[in-house]
């Protein structure tokens, strides 16, 4: 995993082999995108299967690596629709975080701009948390992650405490092209956790969630990817 160190701006090598998820043999690629103005970089950790003869795509992870101050920042996800539900997601979440700190980047944090309620839940189940939790207690952008009674209903429910914040993340693409449900209460369905995910208002702060137990990220971490392992 240190040959990322040699890969120029838009170099992908193979780095890691020898994964499933569900029937689909998989492989994972790094690939470096670009470098920004300051000392960062930014990554995409990608699952590839061979489909039908063809190497496809399945998913990626993508972050940024700032070798100064050794800290890497999660961006975001995305699982093509036909391979959702197959853990592939917090596979690549695990994948990031081994990644990471088996190249001594220890400080990682979350985009404070996430716009995607259950890719912070997500992350929550690593280890990952807001420093004052008094703020879900006052935050008016707080949103309760449920799922149904049902295992097999894969939809992602969501309970708002803010009507107008719910509205306006009926506006947004995630919305309309995410599996996501919108509930009046909890009431008959198996509450998950808080999050706060301020949505695009200038009245409203933005929220940092950074990596504030690593024994959790570690064990998970470790848990998932020999859960992926052939």
């Amino acid at each position: 995993m240190s040959t990322f160190k040699n890969l120029d701006n838009g170099d992908k090598i193979l780095y890691a082999s020898g994964y499933y998820s569900g029937n689909y043999e998989q492989d994972l690629y790094l690939k470096k995108a670009n470098n920004d103005s300051s000392n960062r970089a930014k990554y995409y950790i990608s699952v590839y299967s061979t489909i039908d003869g063809q190497l496809r795509q399945q998913g990626y992870i993508y972050f940024y690596l700032d070798e100064k101050t050794k800290s890497s920042s999660f961006i975001g996800i995305k699982v093509e629709e036909e391979y959702r539900n197959l853990n592939i997601a917090s596979f690549l979440v695990a994948s990031w975080i081994d990644f990471c700190l088996n190249n001594s980047f220890d400080f990682l944090g979350v985009n404070p701009k996430q716009k995607k309620p259950f890719l912070i839940y997500l992350l929550k189940t690593y280890g990952f948390e807001i420093l004052d939790k008094s703020l879900y207690d006052i935050r008016p952008d707080v949103i309760s992650i449920c799922r149904s009674l049902d295992k097999n209903d894969k939809r992602k429910f969501l309970v708002f405490r803010e009507p107008k914040h719910e509205q306006r993340f009926k506006e947004t693409k995630i919305f309309l092209s995410d599996n996501y449900v919108i509930a009046p209460n909890k009431d008959k369905l198996i509450f998950l956790d808080n999050i706060i995910m301020p949505l695009q208002s200038r009245k409203r702060n933005q929220v940092d969630y950074q990596l504030v137990n690593q024994d959790i990220a570690v064990e998970k971490t470790e848990e998932v990817i020999n859960r992926h392992k052939k």
